[in-house]
């Protein structure tokens, strides 16, 4: 019988409910982020423009067209007081596939381990085992905060990264500047390294936050720090697969000879047209921000109402929410009777890894009629089954 290297895994679920929701009639997908704001004229236009030059349609560097890089380290440089150069940044096709290129260039023995927060990005697992490394998890508090002292008891010799979603996805949370700092000062006589995915971190919903981009630390600390980021949800171009990683230009030396293997190089057109757009980021960025706290606000008010089944923490950055079930602890089958019987989608806690059972995710940067919808009818389900009673056992 043939073997696979995922034989026992699955796609990510918060692929799978958003594949289900497109399969049925009169769905409210609150699963998966779909760009359903449309980009401001002058980018539109901006594609026209680069649709007519000759450069677009060729392949580009494996490491991405040095206007892009120089753009985007001077913007980077400027917008965060970070400080790295050209020959550190990777243009990459998905930050996916940048974790993905980057595991197969440091995993190389089957003893390997990558630590994830618990929970983290869903995608992150398949990762890790395509890479052959092994997973290690590390708790987050139940107000869904890094504790830096027990991630420090989850490494060993055998430790060769730590990945964390910063802001994190699926809580909202963020780990401060100092804790990253804390980390890295931590790992720093040795070969780990901390790998800062921030895609959401332009999405700063509180004030006086104690985020900034672990970029700032980048030149002290680039020995162990890899910073990855994105265009995706700051331009609302999900499906063009661009992004980028910052990192020691030795290691990225290294990580092209994987990605050469893989993609060859990013999309090359949209790489042209970033590299053109990065100036309307400072003004897009507060616009963006008050659409989703507005949108935040809406789900959050709404959830309280629904206080008798649901508990949540207000996330302070990103575009999801975390909730807890008050009645169940199957939280696959709950979300499966609320896609049926509600028609609306959403992701179970325990895509984010086993142990969150009780838990689902939101994603309420929406349409604000949609999400009202989405929550209207959710309201409805809690409110007509009978079936919503705290299981035995709950703590």
């Amino acid at each position: 019988m043939r073997k696979y290297r995922l034989d026992n895994s699955s796609m990510s679920m918060i692929k799978k409910m958003e594949l289900l929701a497109t399969q049925m009639w009169w769905v409210v997908s609150l699963s998966q982020w779909i760009p359903d704001y449309k980009m401001p004229q002058k980018l539109i236009d901006e594609v026209s423009k680069i649709l007519q030059e000759w450069e677009w349609n060729k392949y580009t560097p494996v490491n991405g067209i040095l206007e892009l890089r120089e753009n985007l380290s001077g913007f980077y440089n400027s917008y965060y007081g970070a400080h790295f150069w050209v020959n550190e940044v990777l243009i990459t096709s998905g930050a996916i596939e940048a974790i993905n290129s980057f595991l197969l260039t440091i995993s190389t023995d089957k003893n390997d381990e990558i630590i994830l927060l618990d929970p983290s990005y869903a995608s992150y697992n398949n990762a890790i085992k395509i890479a052959g490394s092994k997973l290690v998890y590390c708790p987050i508090e139940k107000n869904l905060e890094l504790d830096v002292e027990k991630l420090k008891s989850s490494i060993t010799n055998n430790t060769k990264a730590i990945i964390i979603c910063n802001p994190n996805n699926p809580t909202g949370g963020i780990i401060e500047s100092e804790k990253i700092r804390e980390i890295l000062e931590y790992i720093k006589e040795t070969d780990i390294y901390l790998v800062c995915d921030e895609v959401y971190g332009h999405f700063l919903l509180e004030e006086n936050l104690d985020f900034v981009s672990a970029t700032t630390h980048f030149e002290e600390y680039k020995k162990n720090l890899v910073v990855i980021n994105s265009w995706s949800k700051t331009f609302s171009i999900t499906g063009w697969r661009i992004w980028f990683m910052i990192a020691e230009n030795a290691l990225i030396q290294e990580v092209m000879k994987i990605q050469d293997s893989l993609i060859t190089c990013a999309p090359s057109f949209a790489q042209y047209w970033v590299a053109r757009s990065l100036d309307i980021i400072p003004t897009r960025i507060p616009q963006i921000v008050s659409q989703i706290k507005k949108a935040r606000n809406i789900v959050v008010t709404e959830l309280e109402n629904m206080g008798e089944f649901v508990e949540l923490e207000i996330p302070k950055a990103g575009y999801y929410i975390f909730c807890k079930f008050k009645y169940t602890n199957d939280d696959y089958h709950e979300c499966m009777k609320i896609l049926e019987k509600a028609k609306v989608s959403v992701v179970p806690g325990s895509a984010f890894w086993k142990w969150w059972i009780w838990y689902f995710r939101i994603c309420f940067w929406r349409e604000l009629s949609t999400l009202k919808e989405g929550m209207k009818r959710l309201k409805k389900y809690f409110e007509t089954n009978p079936h919503l009673t705290s299981p035995k056992g709950e703590e």
